[in-house]
């Protein structure tokens, strides 16, 4: 007898529709007309996706034999390998644990090894793991330009903006990296890990880096699929929490008090205490 989640997928494959009004595209022509995307480069996509959910499924498989470790999956993240595939293979990235999809299109783009088999390794905390030798199930080798990253909460994200600055800083220094001289970091977080103090400050470094004429190639990509895990996510059209710790910028205890924001007094701005009290200052530049 098929899971639910299988009989689903038949039914819904079932009830489409063929495309008996055009011929179906060549590997090499585009998906549709005026698209880069070619249907070659789709179904390689495609494949990462089906990887990706496949994996989740083992997973799940091996937790209730007792004998996987680890369920937190990317299903619903699958589309994260189109990012990988808009990137190169030479682009540092930084990924959370829904980004399987990326790791496994990266890893097609390089070629060698078993993405699949070393994910599982890492599910069944098998010393053989060539990631984390089975301490944790992460994403990461040398060879795709995937660096490790631990579960902790945002915790990659200043990591991530360290490694943008070391590829500007290398190119303008002249010295040697091990990114190319035009590469660009990615890295990936949901939408709740964006709460957290350590995604606000490394995203404050590197609008600081931009803003003082530093380069930082940096693409951060958060996905948001309404489940925080850390925080509550406010339903489609409804207003934001208010419960005091929850997102709100007043408490209950001080909202029905506080004055409206267009009579509240704004303290003067005095910049930094090394320019004399001016507006800004240069004491964040270096290079």
């Amino acid at each position: 007898m098929a899971e639910p989640i299988d009989q689903l997928f038949i039914e819904t494959v079932a009830a489409m529709a063929s495309p008996t009004h055009r011929r179906s595209p060549a590997p090499a022509e585009p998906v549709r007309e005026g698209s880069v995307l070619t249907v070659a480069r789709c179904l390689e996509l495609f494949d990462a996706q089906l990887g990706s959910r496949h994996l989740d499924l083992a997973a799940r498989v091996l937790r209730a034999d007792g004998a996987g470790f680890y369920t937190i999956g990317s299903s619903g993240h699958e589309g994260n390998a189109a990012v990988a595939g808009a990137l190169r293979p030479t682009d540092p990235a930084l990924l959370h644990y829904r980004s399987c999809g990326f790791f496994l299109e990266r890893a097609r783009q390089v070629g060698g090894g078993d993405p699949l088999r070393d994910v599982l390794l890492g599910v069944v905390a098998a010393a053989a793991d060539p990631i984390s030798g089975g301490r944790h199930k992460v994403f990461g080798r040398h060879d795709l330009a995937v660096i490790p990253q631990t579960s902790t909460i945002a915790s990659h994200l200043p990591r991530a903006v360290g490694v943008a600055f070391a590829i500007g800083r290398a190119r303008r220094l002249g010295v040697d990296s091990p990114w190319p001289a035009d590469a660009v970091a990615v890295c990936s977080f949901g939408d709740a890990s964006a709460n957290h103090s350590t995604a606000v400050g490394a995203i404050n470094a590197a609008a600081l880096g931009a803003y003082q004429g530093l380069p930082v190639p940096l693409l951060l990509v958060c996905e948001d699929n309404g489940i925080g895990v850390s925080v509550p996510t406010p339903g489609a059209g409804s207003s934001p929490p208010t419960r005091a710790g929850w997102g709100s910028s007043t408490s209950p205890r001080t909202a029905a008090t506080s004055p409206p924001p267009s009579t509240r007094q704004r303290a003067p701005r005095t910049g930094c205490a090394s320019t004399g009290g001016r507006r800004s200052c240069t004491c964040a530049r270096s290079g």
